[in-house]
């Protein structure tokens, strides 16, 4: 089997459609029918089931598509090898983050790429945990930042591996007309308050029963948006409080009239960088993961610091160091 046999047969499976995958392929029609009717001969195997209005994977394409997904990853990994080596460009990574990564370590980390590789190109898409993990299990992802509790539940769990993020502190946030920061509110009058998380809130539900004995599970959260930035905005309406890492807060609460107050000493995210086991990874691969376990270091350090000096009170822009 060639390579580009392989590149035509994802292409097929990817996109369910010969003209697509032709197109996407620079190649005709034909010649690309060609490719995997030879394909199919050498396996033995019928890859596709044809029909007027579908293109269909068999379940012998099932079984094979990942090694072919792997092959190709490997193969384009060694071509950037060595255009690296000659000097050439920085190859591309498929990022998936889930809400708390998404801001800000995400887009810091893309900033330092791009000064230090401006040639790298850089996909990060969101989701849920069990979304993105799935995409990683299909080949769709280089690699996964997401809730490291999350990927036990993956059927193809065994065959993920998971480089731990170092924690950061997490923040309550609320509205500076809010009247829960207008006192040393207790635990009760915190959970009393709406909640905005984002879906589907694994680490704040867990994070919170913790803190807040009898949570009413059935109302929380009242607010499930896409984002934590969202969640941020939805905090205006000065009355809902959210839980995100203490970096966003202090990048984001201030233009927004927004104050943050320590969620605990013992609140914080729990984000890892969840890799394929038998997958090759790139050099550009490499280069981000390693600058996010830097980045996330930082973020980390910051923290540690901010704990030490600050206690239980809401953070007003007046108490923000100039």
């Amino acid at each position: 089997m060639e390579l580009r046999q392989r590149e035509h047969f994802e292409a097929v499976y990817r996109l369910r459609s010969f003209t697509r995958a032709a197109a996407e392929q620079y190649l005709t029609q034909p010649a690309l029918s060609r490719s995997i009717r030879s394909l199919e001969v050498e396996l033995g195997q019928t890859l596709f089931d044809r029909s007027t209005h579908s293109v269909e994977p068999t379940a012998a394409a099932a079984a094979l598509i990942a090694h072919a997904v792997d092959a190709i990853a490997a193969a384009r990994a060694l071509g950037e090898a060595a255009d690296v080596l000659r000097g050439g460009g920085h190859g591309a990574v498929h990022i998936g983050t889930g809400p708390y990564p998404a801001q800000p370590l995400m887009p810091t980390v893309v900033r330092k790429l791009s000064a230090a590789y401006p040639e790298l190109r850089v996909s990060v898409v969101g989701g849920t945990a069990n979304d993105l993990l799935a995409a990683l299990v299909r080949r769709d992802l280089d690699f996964v930042v997401c809730d490291v509790s999350k990927f036990e539940d993956v059927l193809a769990a065994d065959d993920v591996s998971v480089v731990e993020l170092a924690p950061e502190p997490l923040v309550f946030v609320a509205g500076a007309e809010n009247p829960i920061t207008r006192v040393e509110a207790t635990c009760a009058e915190l959970a009393a308050c709406p909640w905005a998380l984002p879906p589907p809130t694994p680490l704040g539900r867990r994070t919170l029963s913790k803190i807040f004995e009898g949570l009413s599970r059935s109302r929380f959260p009242l607010y499930e948006m896409e984002t934590t930035v969202a969640c941020l905005d939805v905090t205006r309406d000065q009355r809902t409080i959210t839980l995100v890492p203490l970096s966003l807060a202090q990048t984001e609460c201030t233009s927004r009239g927004l104050l943050y107050r320590s969620a605990g000493r013992d609140q914080r995210t729990n984000d890892g960088i969840h890799v394929l086991r038998a997958r090759t990874a790139s050099a550009s691969v490499r280069r981000t993961t390693d600058a996010i376990v830097a980045e996330a270091d930082r973020l980390a350090e910051v923290g540690r610091r901010w704990l030490h000096a600050t206690g239980a009170s809401w953070v007003r822009p007046e108490d923000r160091p100039r």
